[in-house]
């Protein structure tokens, strides 16, 4: 009888024992190629660094998405706080307690004239009307400013759009310019309890940029003169 040994490729070989043919290759990730630069032999290569300026991703955001498409600039410029206008002219923070004259259709409103105010709810401007003791919230979309009529309204009105938004002013004259009816305003200081100041900034803007506001029996005789001699010299100009 001869002796057997097993050859050595049938010895047994631990479990967690692996030969060199079969263990993993290693994976080599190409470094990025940054264009104009060429990194030196004994040198590591530099990352190519991302300059977006966009903001830190926020997990409670809407678009935490990974489908949504990055907004547009005009989009963006709609949310930009103090610095574009915002989706709706009378949400705006330069119009806070201003008291004015709005349209309403909506809810249980059809074509109402309202008193509407600018005040901050839950942090945010909002449209409310005042009944009594009662306020309630418009939604944007029921409200309409009221425009000043060019040749009738000398009420008191303010700015609702543009680099003088929140401003009050009071109707001195106007023109057309083709066929489109523009208003000379002379800009007013107003105080609780006093008449309004004039002042000397004078503005030309067309109706969609003013709204009329409310004013009480109270103010309205305070400041029944107040652009009488200023409106007679405009009067004399024009009539040139």
């Amino acid at each position: 009888m001869y002796d057997y040994a097993p050859t050595p490729s049938r010895l047994f070989l631990p479990r967690n024992n692996v030969s060199e043919h079969s263990k993993p290759l290693p994976i080599i990730i190409p470094q990025p190629v940054i264009p104009g630069y060429t990194t030196p032999g004994y040198a590591t290569p530099l990352p190519e660094f991302s300059h977006s300026t966009s903001p830190a991703w926020n997990p409670d955001s809407q678009l935490a998405h990974h489908d949504v498409e990055p907004a547009s600039d005009e989009t963006n410029s709609t949310h930009a706080p103090g610095l574009h206008e915002p989706k709706h002219a009378l949400l705006d923070s330069r119009l806070l307690d201003a008291r004015l004259k709005v349209i309403v259709t909506g809810g249980s409103y059809n074509h109402k004239e309202l008193t509407a105010s600018i005040m901050y709810v839950d942090g945010r401007p909002t449209i409310s009307h005042k009944s009594y003791t009662t306020t309630t919230p418009l939604s944007p979309e029921w409200v309409t400013p009221k425009c000043p009529n060019p040749t009738r309204d000398n009420g008191l009105l303010v700015i609702i759009k543009g680099d003088h938004c929140g401003k009050y002013v009071r109707r001195i004259h106007h023109r057309y310019e083709h066929d489109k009816p523009v208003l000379l305003l002379g800009v007013v200081h107003r105080m609780d309890g006093h008449a309004d100041t004039l002042t000397d900034e004078r503005l030309e803007l067309d109706t969609s940029f003013l709204c009329l506001c409310d004013e009480s029996k109270e103010d309205k005789k305070r400041n029944s003169s107040l652009m009488d001699s200023i409106r007679q010299e405009a009067r004399k100009i024009r009539a040139k």
